[in-house]
Order: structure tokens, then sequence, then C-alpha cells
């Protein structure tokens, strides 16, 4: 089938599109409070200033149609004391990543596509060893040839290509989208249209508008907070907007679309990229990117969020969590990767399903509780889990890990029950597994944790051991359950359980083995 008959594909660089039929031409604005209509920019560079990758090349093909695509880089900074925020203790992660970077792509796709990778720069990035193409459940068997790697895609989902055992290092991700269903209609005049949004120019938003529109190029709108009569914040598939959004008692925000929202132009730790707070309940986030993230990529601690289909990708420094979504909400088909923790559930009727996972050496994958988590009914379904770089066992690392009350301040109180964490897949092996040993400063429980069918490979020459560890005897861990739970090949059982994953275990009732 000829591309431009199909819904998809739509590419960040604005090339191949065939839209939904519902979507609608924007006019741009440069200075929406003029009212002025300014020429459309998307035949020129639309990114100037955005580091793209010196060491991939990625090519689409559907049918007889081929598409270059941009390949954006996110390098590791250099440590420099104060720049940008930047503290001392900065200086021991961005030493220990020194030199590495992470290339990736972003566009849509519908149907079947070939996608060829060029490697560019093979001092960079030898070809040499294995290539892969992870998530491993999708059975992708990449052709080399020379400097070429082509492969099929046949549905949506987040891709890493590694070449080697240390291509990850330079490695390339592929955010392969399902198409865009609900491009907004900008004739309606509820949209303000931005072709070049900037910090003065937002503030027009706080008109007569309850939507805004962040065409193709760049935008620098610093750090937003969204006025309340905004509802709808799209980013067009090219748009590249430096800055974060902050909703502050204000609900019922939607925040959509395929572009990126960067924050390479804030200092670090100075404001989280998506953040919902004081009763800012049923943000809806779906399909971007968040880039450089420089503090949490996604904070949502109001009730009943969606968030679907978004990619976090580029921080280096520790306090770059991935997500976290309170009571009632629902993750999906995200990527997260993180420099801390990355999949956060401390509230009620949780769900996380259907993400991919990259931590640095620091942070928990699934992270229970700072000492006042209180969650019951979470279920957390189908993680794959590429790569966990921790160089050591601390208590806030881990596939699973709950740190308590890790400052002893005191006054804190930990729960979790009722939990579901089923179809976990590591890629690579991991340094280790479990993390729960809440501080005793202050009380954690746990009472009912199902874990069912895990595929893990632990990296047993690491000597970490696995810590299940409750300080109250009293009030001991129970209802633990490990259903076809497989490590380094084995099956967990009552008779393994200790010596198979080198366990340290105390004050937890007996585990049930399926």
């Amino acid at each position: 089938m000829n591309i431009t008959k199909l819904i998809g594909i739509m590419i960040l660089s604005g090339g191949i599109i065939a839209g939904s039929s519902k979507a609608k031409t924007p006019s741009p604005v440069t200075n929406p409070p003029a009212g002025g209509v300014t020429k459309d920019t998307s035949n020129v560079d639309l990114y100037p200033e955005v580091p793209q990758s010196g060491i991939y090349e990625v090519t689409v093909t559907q049918g007889s149609e081929s598409k270059k695509i941009i390949v954006f880089q996110s390098d590791c900074p250099n440590y420099e004391a104060n720049y940008m925020g930047m503290k001392a203790t900065d200086a021991y992660p961005l030493g220990l990543f020194k030199g590495r970077s992470i290339s990736w792509a972003n566009f849509s796709i519908a149907g079947s596509i070939t996608v060829k990778v060029k490697v560019i720069n093979t001092s960079k990035m030898p070809i040499a060893g294995n290539v892969k193409v992870f998530p491993s459940k999708n059975n992708i068997v990449p052709l080399v040839n020379g400097n070429e790697i082509s492969f099929t895609l046949t549905q949506p989902g987040q891709f890493s290509l590694e070449i080697g055992d240390n291509g990850y290092k330079n490695g390339l991700m592929l955010f392969a989208n399902p198409p865009e269903t609900d491009i907004p209609d900008t004739g309606s005049g509820k949209f303000i249209v931005f072709d070049h949004a900037s910090q003065s120019t937002i503030g027009a938003a706080s008109g007569g508008y309850s939507g805004i529109y962040f065409k193709k190029g760049i935008h620098d709108i610093g750090i937003y907070h969204v006025p309340s009569n905004i509802k709808n914040i799209y980013f067009e598939d090219g748009a590249w907007v430096y800055g974060s959004l902050i909703m502050d008692g204000n609900p019922g925000v939607k925040i959509y679309g395929r572009g990126v929202l960067s924050s390479a132009k804030l200092n670090y730790r100075e404001s989280h990229c998506v953040e919902a707070i004081n009763k800012s309940d049923n943000i809806d986030l779906e399909g971007i990117v968040i880039a450089d993230q420089k503090f949490f990529a996604v904070r949502l601690i109001g009730k009943n969020n969606i968030v679907k289909w978004i990619k976090t990708i580029g921080g280096w420094t520790y306090n770059c969590d991935g997500i976290a979504a309170f009571e009632g909400s629902r993750v999906s088909h995200c990527f997260i990767w993180a420099n801390d923790d990355n999949i956060k559930v401390y509230r009620d009727n949780i769900t996380f399903s259907d993400c991919v996972c990259w931590q640095l050496n620091n942070g928990g994958i699934i992270q229970l509780s700072w000492g006042n988590g209180n969650a019951t009914n979470v279920t957390i379904s189908r993680i794959d889990i590429l790569h966990a770089e921790w160089n050591n066992d601390q208590v806030n690392r881990g596939v699973i890990s709950c740190v308590g009350d890790k400052f002893a301040k005191g006054g804190m109180y930990g729960l979790q029950k009722n939990f579901l964490i089923q179809d976990i897949v590591t890629e690579t092996p991991v340094p280790l597994i479990f993390r729960l040993s809440p501080n005793a400063a202050s009380p954690n429980e746990i009472h009912g944790m199902i874990f069912k069918n895990w595929n893990i490979k632990m990296d047993m020459s690491k000597g970490f051991s696995n810590y299940i560890i409750c300080s109250d005897p009293a009030n001991p861990f129970d209802g633990l359950v490990f259903d076809t739970f497989i490590l380094n090949g084995s099956q967990l059982n009552s008779f393994n359980r200790i010596t198979t994953g080198n366990f340290k275990i105390q004050n937890i009732k007996p585990p049930v083995f399926k």
C-alpha cells in the first residue's frame, strides 16, 4: 500500500506525512498578541540549535517510499561547578558516564516499515559483535551489511538498537508511535497557534483561548505555569519546545501530540518537566518526548491521570526521576530513562503496563516508598528492562525498592498492600533485584505482593545481595507470592529461594512458591 494512503507515517522531521482526515492546517503566528501571521518555515532547518546525532543516520521505508529522518543526540555533559545549577554531587554521575551519549529518533507508523540504520561514525560505534534490537519479545532480526543495519517493525513500540556488548553506551533508541487520531482543529478559534513561542508571547494564552498549539520548529517558553483557561496543549509532529509545563490547581489538562518538550535550557533541578500539583487531577499526557530532563520527567500528584506513549530520555544527573502518577492513575506504553527512581507507585489503584525502562546508576526501577508511600491495589505489568547500571546495592537500587524513611526523619508511615507485579523481563543482566528494606526509623508494612512471570537475569559477579528485610518483628511482611519467578534460568522455590539469588531475609512470613 502506498504510504500516502495510510494514516501514518508521521515523521518528526516533518517529511512523510499522511495525516488523519481530521487534521486541519493551522495558521502559524509569531506574535500572537498582535495577531500577525507569518510565513510557514517548514522547509528550512527546523532545529539549528538542537544536537543531532553524529553516530547514526536513520531511514524508514514503506512500499516504494523512503524518508530519512532526524536523529537527535543527548551527550552526557561535563561537570562544571555551578554551571546551570550543577552541584558538587553531580560530579560523580557525570564522571561515571563521561563520553557517553544516547541518540534517538521519533516517528509514527501504521503497518509494516523497514528501518535502515547507517553507522556514520564507526570509531565511536564499531560494527563488532552481535547486533540486537530490544525488547527481545518482538523477535526482530537485524541484517548487517557493512556499516548498515536494517530490520522490520510491524507495530508501534520503543526499540533499542545495540551493537556489541557495550554499544548501549552510545546507543540508539527508536520511538515508533501509533498514528495520531486527535489532531486539533485550529480553525475552531479555541487554540492559539504558535509558530515560535517565547516566554513573552506565551502569555497571550491567558486570553480567550482554551488550547495551545505548538507548530513544528523551535519554541522556548521557560517554566510555564499553565493558566486555568488552558485545557489542551498540543505539540505538532516536529515541534521542539524548550521549557516545562506546570499545572497548579488546574485539573483536566490534556498535553499531547508527537513533538518534544526539552529541559536543556533550564537549570538543573529548576523545574520538573511536567508537573501537576494542588488538586490538578485528571491530567491526560500522551505521545510527546520529554528530553534532557534535569529533574522529574513527569510528576503528577493529583488523582486519575492518564499517561501513555510518553518517552523520557537524556537525564544524566541524580534527581532525574521517571514517572510518578498518583491515585487512580494509568500509565502505559512509555519509555522511561531515569537516573533516579523510574516507576513510582505511592498511592492506591495505580496501574503501569507495557513500559520499557532504562536505569542509570541511581534509583529503583519500581520504587514503593521514600517514607510516606501508602498504596493498595497496584498492578504493574509487562515491563521490559533494557539496562540497570547500578554499581552498588544501596537502599534505593533494585528492580523493586522500598527505601522508607532513609534520612530517619521520623513520623512517617508506609504501607504496600495487594500488589500484582507481573511479566517483568530484563534484557541484560542487572546487579540486583530486590531492595525491600525500609529504614526502621519509621514503620513500613507490606501485606500481599505477587511476583508473577518474572524472567530475570542477575549479574552474580557483582557480589550483591537481594534484600527482603522487615525491621519490625511484630508486623512481618506477609502474603509474598513467587509465581513462575525465573532467576538466571532457575525457577525459585522453597528449597533454592535463599541460595539462588543470594537473598537476605528478615521478619517475613514464609512466601508461597508456584
